[in-house]
C-alpha cells in the first residue's frame, strides 16, 4: 500500500517488515497462528507493559538534555 505521507508509509513499512519476520520466525502468518485468548491478552499485556518502559526511558532522555542545554545556556549569560 502506497500513502502520500511519508510518516504513515514509514510505519506500514515497518508493520509489513515485522510480518515478514516473524513469519521467517515461526513459519505462520499472523492470520493462521493458533493460539489461546490468554495467550494473545497476556503477549499485548507484556507489549504494553514494554512500552510504558520505553517511553519512560525516552523522558529521561529528554530530561537530562534539557537540563545540559540549559546549563550550557545559562552559562553563557
Amino acid at each position: 500500500m502506497k500513502t502520500k505521507d511519508p510518516l504513515v508509509q514509514r510505519v506500514l513499512n515497518r508493520i509489513a517488515e515485522r510480518s515478514e519476520s516473524g513469519i521467517k520466525k515461526f513459519g505462520v502468518t499472523m492470520e493462521d497462528a493458533e493460539q489461546s485468548l490468554e495467550f494473545w491478552l497476556t503477549n499485548t499485556q507484556e507489549e504494553l507493559a514494554d512500552s510504558i518502559l520505553y517511553l519512560e526511558k525516552l523522558k529521561e532522555e529528554i530530561r537530562k538534555k534539557e537540563t545540559l542545554w540549559n546549563l550550557k545556556h545559562c552559562e553563557k549569560k
